[in-house]
C-alpha cells in the first residue's frame, strides 16, 4: 500500500481533529447564538449594534471554545466504549494523538479564557466554571444514570444562558422554548444509552440502559416526550404564529423519533431515530428567530 503524503496526512488529522470536536454541534451552537443575539435579545431596530459590538463575538466564540475543549476531554474518557461501538470513526479519529488532542484542549481552553475576561471578570468567572463542570460530567458525573443526563443537557444549553445574561434578556417565554430543548436533549442522551448499550456494559459504564433495561429506557423516552408537550402546550400563546409551527413541528419530530425506537434494537435502525434528533435541533435553531 502507498504511503500517505504528509500534506494528506495532515489534511485527514485535521478531519479527525474536526471529529473529535464535533463541529457540527459546535456549529449549531454558534449559528443559534447569533441568531438569538440578533433576534431576540437586540434592541427593536437596532441589531447591527449588536451585530458590530466586539463583546457578543467574544462571548459566543468564548463559549464555542470551550464546549470544544470539553468534546475534546470527553473523547478521553469516552475511548474504551467508542472503541466497541463505533470502532471505524474512533480509529479514524485517533489518528490524532491523546497527546495532541490534549494539547489543543488545552489551548482552545486558555483562548477562550483570554477572550472572556477581555469581556469582564465575570464572564471569565462564568466560563472558567462552565470548562470546570463540562470536566466534571467526564470525569465523575458521566457515570451516574439520570445525573448524567440531566447535565449534559443542562451543558448543551448554558452557552445561551451566557449569551441572554450578557445582553441583560431573560423572559418566559425563552425560558419555555430553553426547556423544551433542555428535554429534548435529554431524550438525545437516552436514546445514546440504547445506541451504545454494547460498549457500555462491556466496560462496565453504568447508564440508564445498563442499569434499568432497554424496556425501560424506551419507556423513560415515551415519558419525557409526553412532558415535553405539556409547557409548549401552556406556553403557546406567548410565542408567535411561526414559532408555534415550528415548536409543533419539534414536537412531532421527537415523538416520531422516540416511537421509532420501540421497533428495533439495531444500531443501524437506531441511527435513524438519532437523526430525526438532529432534524429537531436545526428546527429549534432556524425557530428561535421568531420567539
Amino acid at each position: 500500500m502507498k504511503p500517505l503524503s504528509r500534506r494528506r496526512l495532515k489534511f485527514l488529522k485535521s478531519l479527525a481533529l474536526l471529529s473529535q470536536i464535533r463541529w457540527y454541534n459546535i456549529l449549531m451552537l454558534v449559528t443559534g447564538q447569533y441568531l438569538a443575539a440578533l433576534f431576540v435579545f437586540a434592541p427593536e431596530g437596532d441589531k447591527l449594534s449588536t451585530l458590530f459590538d466586539t463583546n457578543t463575538h467574544l462571548v459566543i466564540w468564548s463559549g464555542a471554545l470551550v464546549l470544544s475543549f470539553g468534546f475534546l476531554i470527553n473523547s478521553f474518557y469516552d475511548l474504551e466504549s467508542d472503541s466497541i461501538n463505533r470502532p471505524q470513526q474512533t480509529a479514524f479519529e485517533r489518528l490524532v494523538s491523546k497527546r495532541t488532542s490534549l494539547r489543543i484542549a488545552l489551548t482552545l481552553l486558555l483562548i477562550a479564557m483570554v477572550m472572556a475576561v477581555t469581556v469582564s471578570y465575570r464572564a471569565f468567572l462564568f466560563y472558567g466554571l462552565y470548562a470546570f463542570a463540562l470536566w466534571l460530567h467526564s470525569h465523575k458525573l458521566k457515570t451516574i444514570p439520570i445525573v448524567s443526563h440531566s447535565s449534559a443537557a443542562i451543558l448543551a444549553l448554558v452557552p445561551f444562558f451566557g449569551i441572554s445574561v450578557y445582553q441583560q434578556y431573560l423572559s418566559i417565554h425563552t425560558f419555555a422554548f430553553g426547556a423544551l430543548l433542555g428535554l429534548t436533549l435529554f431524550s438525545r442522551e437516552l436514546l445514546k444509552d440504547l445506541m451504545m448499550f454494547k460498549g457500555d456494559v462491556l466496560v462496565g459504564r453504568s447508564t440508564v440502559a445498563s442499569e434499568y433495561g432497554l424496556g425501560q429506557t424506551r419507556f423513560a423516552l415515551l415519558i419525557g416526550n409526553s412532558i415535553a408537550w405539556i409547557p409548549a402546550f401552556f406556553t403557546r400563546d406567548l410565542f408567535s404564529d411561526i414559532a408555534e409551527k415550528g415548536i409543533f413541528l419539534i414536537l412531532v419530530m421527537l415523538t416520531l423519533s422516540n416511537l421509532a425506537t420501540l421497533r428495533t434494537n439495531e444500531l443501524k435502525d437506531l441511527k435513524w431515530a438519532h437523526l430525526g434528533y438532529k432534524v429537531i435541533i436545526i428546527l429549534g435553531i432556524l425557530t428561535i428567530p421568531f420567539l
